[in-house]
């Protein structure tokens, strides 16, 4: 298909429109001869001509008249059709569509959601819990939630959370009648309580962090869920050993309802990112979500803290 002349529809537009050829460059910016030039190279690409042109006056031809009747309602709405795009990129009101899985649902964004929808009641958040890899692009969402190892690199990428330390855990009673693994490979002699991705249907691994690097434990165990909260549930009521991030039982970690095993071995991962192409990166909803969201040190929450303070000194 040939591509659009809409360059040189425009000018022809402008001339039908003032009459004249130096009036159509005043009106457009630009140098009569660049006006002429443009109406000539439309005039050889359509096969016809356009604009009876003479030293005093220029009037439209047959096939000119034909062009103006049907390209003049045409750019019209393609410069709503434009105005509506730069309107929809700039609206900080909406409906914004994020992936994530729950997990980073629970770390990342839940306990700041009643916030976030009180300071911006304008923005309509719909989240999709989702643990599988999910094209964001053509799928319609905004954004996307992952581990930053997960993240593509022609994505960009805010930070969510900070690194994430792994936890294994079981119930006090559950340690007291079987005991406590003091390795990795000891939980093959155990209950372990494994996690089924909801995306993928794939049993989550169990990885450690040895002497010679990230080694994986093919455990065993009579329940598998494919929820955090279940998890947790079971491990609690002394079902087995199970594993999450520690910010995940904190509480429970806490009220000594969980102890934590195996603390040597458990990973560090890179936290969870909000990540989103880059042509998103204008939109005033997504810029606000990240403003609400992202993770800030306390350095950075005591600068945010001080700027909003009128009594303030600056630095």
């Amino acid at each position: 298909m040939a591509q659009l002349p809409i360059g040189g529809l425009g000018i022809f537009l402008a001339v039908a429109e003032h009459g004249s050829l130096r009036r159509a460059a005043a009106a457009l910016g630009v140098r009569p001869p660049t006006i002429s030039y443009r109406l000539k190279a439309l005039e050889d690409q359509l096969g016809a001509t356009l604009l009876a042109r003479t030293t005093r006056s220029v009037r439209l031809t047959e096939a000119g008249r034909a062009l103006l009747m049907r390209a003049q309602p045409a750019m019209s709405e393609l410069r709503l059709a434009l105005e509506d795009a730069r309107g929809a990129a700039g609206a900080g009101r909406g409906t914004l569509r994020i992936t994530l899985p729950f997990v980073a649902y629970q770390l990342a964004i839940a306990r700041k959601l009643a916030a976030f929808q009180r300071q911006h009641p304008e923005i309509e958040l719909e989240l999709s819990l989702n643990e599988a890899f999910v094209d964001i692009v053509a799928e319609g969402f905004h954004a996307g939630v992952r581990m930053g190892d997960h993240v593509h690199e022609d994505m960009i990428a805010i930070r969510l959370t900070p690194p994430l330390q792994e936890v294994f855990f079981a119930a006090p009673s559950y340690l007291a009648q079987h005991g406590r693994p003091r390795r990795p490979e000891d939980l093959l002699r155990h209950n372990c309580i494994r996690y089924r991705y909801i995306g993928s249907k794939a049993i989550a691994e169990w990885q450690f962090d040895g002497p010679d690097g990230i080694v994986s434990v093919d455990v065993k165990g009579g329940l598998i869920v494919n929820s955090t909260s279940a998890v947790v549930d079971a491990a609690r009521n002394g079902l087995g050993i199970s594993w999450l991030f520690r910010p995940n039982i904190r509480d429970e970690l806490r009220a000594r309802q969980l102890e934590s095993v195996l603390d040597r071995y458990a990973i560090r991962r890179p936290g969870f990112f909000l990540y989103f192409p880059r042509e998103n990166a204008q939109l005033r909803m997504l810029r606000s979500f990240i403003d609400f969201m992202k993770f800030r040190t306390p350095d950075d929450r005591n600068r945010r803290r001080a700027r909003a303070d009128p009594m303030s000194p600056r630095t």
